[in-house]
């Protein structure tokens, strides 16, 4: 498995988290690099077979099921497990009370779950939107992680802490009408740009609001325009907000929506950001490959 062009270089399996869950382990995969077999596939359950089966594209079954499989393997590295062990279940959303909440993480072997018990990771999730979830390490520190696609490009985030990932390829056409589902500060300030500092500009928005939407656990149905995520930019130009080098363990933060957030370094051509709970410093690394 390899990392997309210009993303943060991966390094060996390492615990998640730090000091009071400071830490993410982000992990990236380049669905390109990736040939999933059968027995890649085989880890996979019946509810993730079958959403990735309904794909009527094969790009996109190719990206489900490269992300799926992914996730599987990051997780049971840092639990001791086997992949295909794994199983998901939703909590109730925070928000609303619905069954769209966080997915959480069990770890009984298949065929050993209490009838009844859901399966499946993807659950009610649209096709690139996932978020965070808690699962049982070893000894009684929970495992939360956040799964995020888009494109050519997969990441994932595992902490100590509810994280929330997002990552999204640039725009190829216009995006300004999303300007308003911004807070109002953000929607004001984005309008004002230029093209195509305003596409950027809307990208940027977006995958630091997911991040902490997913980090809380609402998802992008509750309150993309509750808070807000940009600085204020100069004239006709974009702030970069924090910026990361590839390496790991750089830090960078900013308050958001009872969230911090972090801009991630991503492939050319991506943004992605990365979000913890409350007002920190958020540290991030190189994870694992999943082999």
């Amino acid at each position: 498995m390899t990392a997309p062009p210009g993303a943060p270089a991966m390094t060996g399996a390492s615990p998640a988290g730090g000091p009071a869950g400071r830490t993410a382990e982000v992990s990236w995969f380049d669905t390109r690099a990736v040939t999933m077999g059968p027995a890649d596939l085989a880890d996979l359950d019946p509810r993730e077979t079958a959403r990735a089966a309904a794909f009527v594209f094969p790009a996109d079954r190719h990206r489900y099921q490269v992300a799926h499989v992914m996730l599987r393997r990051v997780l049971a590295g840092h639990l001791g497990t086997d992949p295909g062990r794994l199983t998901f279940a939703r909590q109730p959303c925070p928000a609303c009370g619905g069954p769209t909440g966080k997915p959480v993480l069990a770890l009984p072997a298949r065929g050993d779950d209490p009838p009844g018990t859901p399966r499946g990771a993807d659950g009610a999730w649209p096709a690139s939107r996932q978020a965070p979830s808690r699962t049982p390490a070893r000894g009684d520190d929970p495992l939360w992680f956040s799964l995020a696609h888009s494109g050519d490009a997969v990441a994932i985030a595992v902490a100590r802490a509810p994280v929330g990932i997002d990552v999204e390829r640039r725009a190829t056409g216009c995006v300004c009408s999303l300007s308003t589902a911004m807070h109002p500060a953000d929607a004001a300030l984005v309008d004002a740009l230029p093209e195509p500092d305003r596409h950027l500009a809307v990208i940027r928005w977006w995958v630091r609001a997911e991040a902490v939407l997913k980090c809380a656990g609402t998802g992008i149905a509750h309150g993309m325009d509750a808070f807000a995520v940009l600085g204020a930019p100069s004239r006709g130009q974009v702030l970069p907000g924090p910026r990361l080098p590839g390496e790991p363990d750089a830090t960078g933060w900013a308050a958001a929506g009872g969230c911090s957030f972090a801009a991630l370094s991503a492939p050319k051509g991506y943004q992605a950001a990365l979000a913890l709970p409350g007002l920190r410093m958020i540290r991030y690394r190189g994870g694992s490959d999943g082999r």
